[in-house]
């Protein structure tokens, strides 16, 4: 009995060392169950690109030295074409003749061509040479044309995005491409000579049709009164009503008064890029009841840095029967305004806005008025 007992007690002790050996189950400690942040989604596809050719491939490509598909650092795409102006010689030329046109979909006044373009050495490059697209399969011939010379002063050692505006190209004499049926490009250019240079390596990549961003450059936002001037110095930023940024430009025409004036000296000029001819005034403006305004004041903008001076005007008589209560925007074309004797503002160095109004008595509830985010954009 007491050997049974003694085993007995043996595999009991031996139980409870192989429970003791066992591993006790804990929980993660990690309860988050956080993932990992997603990386950004690639920007969208721009639905007006259309491409004229990837420059992967030399096929139906005629360049100097041969070219090489390099695939060491494309801008786009498997590789680029590159090529060589070795010390000795002084000419390039990238060529493409399409076996079929592209139709970029796009008009004269939005069309643009970009490619990229590689130089090692900018300093060697002439001020010289030509871009060239056509549908006709040739130079020359129903040709879209740029001066390369208008662009090398502004390259960078290494890759430089080319943007080309239908709208600016020279056209050959017979009135210039079929612009839904391009089948040829052409980019040629020189070294200033042949042996000042080492060998200048150049490339291309990435060759496309997009409708081009319209200019859009700000002349102020009227989120700080910095130059700014009003009538009886009213002037504040009202942050609780703005159409951008941070907040509008406010001022009353208290009852009692009769006339209210925004004027803003620009401390540097402002040259948008812009021409007469599609050249715009983009501004809002604020009324809280606009049946009180008279049918009178004007809106100016200069590069003189005051009135009168050349100027641009548009009577704001012929724009407040159109005025609503709130909110409207201002869309003042270059074209229909008003020019002082002078011949007008230069409209690449603009520095002064200024709009002034009345209300049609000094009898009235207050008046209150506002602008925000004044622009020089594109029509």
């Amino acid at each position: 009995m007491q050997i049974i007992r003694s085993m007995a007690m043996g595999a009991a002790l031996v139980g409870l060392i192989i429970a003791g050996c066992n591993k006790e189950k804990f929980p993660s400690r990690d309860t988050s169950k956080l993932k990992p942040t997603p990386p950004p989604p690639p920007p969208p596809v721009d639905p007006t690109l259309v491409v004229f050719d990837a420059a992967d491939k030399l096929t139906d490509w005629e360049v100097v030295g041969g070219g090489v598909e390099e695939k060491a650092g494309p801008k786009e795409g498997a590789a680029y074409l590159k090529s060589v102006i070795h010390t000795g010689d002084d000419y390039m030329h990238f060529i493409k003749r399409r076996p079929t046109a592209v139709d970029p979909k796009l008009s004269v006044e939005d069309g643009q061509f970009v490619f990229w373009f590689y130089v090692s050495s900018v300093t060697d490059l002439k001020l010289d040479g030509q871009i060239e697209l056509s549908s006709s399969g040739k130079s020359d011939d129903h040709e879209y044309s740029w001066n390369l010379a208008d662009y090398i002063p502004s390259l960078k050692v290494g890759w430089n995005e080319m943007k080309l505006n239908f709208s600016t190209a020279a056209k050959s004499g017979d009135g210039g491409p079929d612009i839904h049926a391009f089948n040829f490009f052409r980019i040629y250019f020189w070294t200033n000579d042949k042996t000042s240079h080492g060998d200048v390596t150049v490339g291309v990549d990435d060759l496309k049709f997009h409708a081009r961003t319209k200019i859009s450059a700000s002349f102020n936002t009227c989120d700080v009164i910095d130059n700014w001037e009003t009538a009886g110095n009213v002037g504040a930023i009202d942050k609780s009503s703005k159409k951008e940024g941070v907040g509008s430009l406010k001022a009353p025409i208290a009852d009692g008064g009769d006339f209210q004036q925004f004027i803003f000296r620009s401390p540097s000029a402002v040259n948008p890029g812009l021409t007469m001819d599609n050249g715009q005034l983009h501004f809002w403006f604020f009324v809280s009841d606009p049946t009180q305004l008279k049918v009178d004041g004007q809106i100016e903008l200069t590069s003189s840095g005051k009135s009168d001076d050349h100027e641009l005007d548009w009577n704001l008589g012929d724009l407040i029967p159109n005025l609503k209560a709130g909110w409207n925007e201002m869309k003042l074309n270059f074209s229909d305004a008003g020019k002082t004797a002078d011949g007008g503002a230069d409209i690449t160095a603009l520095n002064y806005f200024k709009v002034y109004l009345w209300t049609s008595s000094k009898t009235h509830p207050e008046v209150v008025l506002a602008l925000d985010d004044l622009r020089l954009t594109e029509k």
